[in-house]
């Protein structure tokens, strides 16, 4: 299994959005999600995507916001800075797209 197969399986285990960041580092930005399966901290992931661009988000807040299904895809459009693209497939209610990704579970 590739990073990106085992990023897809999180994102369809944790749906419940613990908190979302946007962090400015060296004139790119990072976004940090911590997903929970649960709405719990105990099971929660933390997933930071770096240089991020393209960051579409709606619908978000007025309670718990779940991502029902979020999707990870690569994308080969010659650009130097994409290599990912992020959606929800059910709702949109956020994509973006970016270059890579890490997390305290790869």
């Amino acid at each position: 299994m590739d990073r990106l197969d085992r990023l897809n399986d999180l994102l369809r285990e944790h749906d419940c959005v613990m908190s979302i960041n946007i962090k400015f580092d060296d004139f790119k930005y990072d976004l940090v999600l911590v997903l929970s399966a649960n709405g719990s901290d105990l099971d929660a992931v933390t997933l930071t995507f770096h240089d991020v661009s393209a960051l579409d988000l709606s619908g978000f807040g007025g309670g718990l916001t779940q991502f029902m299904h979020l999707e990870a895809a690569r994308v080969d459009n010659g650009l130097d800075r994409i290599r990912y693209e992020m959606r929800d497939v059910n709702d949109d209610k956020i994509s973006f797209k970016f270059f890579t990704f890490g997390g305290s579970i790869f």
